[in-house]
C-alpha cells in the first residue's frame, strides 16, 4: 500500500544527463491483523504516508490470492485473466465432496465461499486432518491449494492460487523485479510469500506459523499490527537512514487485502 519512486541517474555525455532511469519497488501489506487491528498505529502510519505524498494502491490481491483487482479510471476492477488463469485444472465440487465426511471441518460463513475459494473452521485434531486432508487429495489427483492459517481457518484454493501466485502475476504485469517487493504479515497465508523469498515484515502480533519463520529475508517487528510496518519501514530507511538490512524503500503501491474483514479500500463487488 506505500507507494513513491526512486529515480537512478544513468551515465552523463557531453557534461550532461544522457539517460534518467526510474525503478519502481513495491511494498504489499496485509490488512487484518497487519495494517488493521490497531486504530492509532493504523491511521498514524497512513498520516505519514500522506504527508510523505505516497500515492494510493494501485493493485488489490483479494480473498487468499484468487482474486486480483487493478486500479483503473478510480475504481478497482477485478482481472479476469488470473480470474481465468487460476481456473484451469480447478474442481471446487469435488473438493467439496472429497472433505465431507470429515467430522472436524465446520463449513465457514457462505460470504467467504467463492468459485474459487473453498474454506472450513478447522479447531481440533489439525495435524491428523490436515495429514488425511493431503492423502486425500493425492490419491484424487486433485490440484488444490492447502493454506491453514490463524489456528482455525482452512482454506482450498486453485494450485496456481495464493497470495503469493497472485503478487508473482501482478509484479510481472506491472514489471517490478522480485528484489524490489517487500510484504508484511501476520499469519500462515501470508508464509508462501516469504519462503519465495521476498523481503518481507512480520508483524510483532504475529501467528507462530509465520512467526517461527526465520529466513533471513524477513524482519520480525516488535511492534504490532501496523505499528510493525512503521517499525520495519523505520528500520530499512523508509522514514530516515536505513539500519544495516534491505537499504532505503522507496515503493510502488500494492494492497492484500485481509480474509476476514472489509477491505480500507472496497472494489466494487469485492468481499
Amino acid at each position: 500500500m506505500i507507494s513513491s519512486r526512486e529515480m537512478m541517474l544513468g551515465d552523463h555525455g557531453s557534461g550532461s544527463l544522457s539517460r534518467r532511469q526510474i525503478k519502481d519497488k513495491m511494498v504489499c501489506t496485509d490488512l487484518d491483523g497487519t495494517l488493521i487491528g490497531d486504530d492509532q498505529s493504523m491511521y498514524e502510519l497512513l498520516d505519514t504516508l500522506e504527508r510523505k505524498g505516497v500515492q494510493k494502491p494501485e493493485a488489490m490481491i483479494c480473498m487468499v490470492g484468487t482474486e486480483v483487482y487493478f486500479a483503473e479510471q478510480g475504481e478497482f476492477r477485478l482481472d479476469q485473466r488470473w480470474s481465468e488463469l487460476i481456473s484451469r485444472g480447478w474442481h471446487r465440487q469435488k473438493v467439496i465432496e472429497l472433505m465431507r465426511d470429515i467430522h472436524e471441518l465446520s463449513w465457514q460463513d457462505s460470504r467467504w465461499q467463492t468459485d474459487f475459494k473453498v474454506i472450513y473452521l478447522l479447531k481440533e485434531n489439525q495435524e491428523a486432518v490436515l495429514k488425511e486432508i493431503d492423502r486425500r487429495l493425492q490419491e484424487a489427483g486433485l490440484d488444490a491449494k492447502v493454506i491453514y492459517s490463524c489456528n482455525q481457518f482452512l482454506d482450498f484454493l486453485p494450485g496456481r492460487s495464493s497470495k503469493n501466485g497472485a503478487l508473482h502475476y501482478i509484479t510481472e504485469k506491472l514489471g517490478i523485479d522480485r528484489e524490489d517487493v517487500t510484504v508484511c504479515g501476520n499469519s500462515g497465508n501470508d508464509l508462501e510469500m516469504f519462503k519465495a523469498g521476498y523481503r518481507g515484515i512480520v508483524a510483532g502480533n504475529a501467528y507462530p506459523e509465520l512467526r517461527s519463520y526465520m529466513g533471513d529475508n524477513a524482519y520480525h517487528a516488535a511492534a504490532q499490527y501496523a505499528a510493525g510496518i512503521t517499525e520495519g519501514l523505520n528500520h530499512v530507511g523508509y522514514f530516515g537512514t536505513a539500519t544495516a538490512w534491505w537499504g532505503p524503500l522507496l515503493n510502488r503501491p500494492c494492497l492484500l487485502k485481509g480474509l476476514h474483514l472489509g477491505a480500507l479500500i472496497k472494489p466494487s463487488g469485492a468481499v
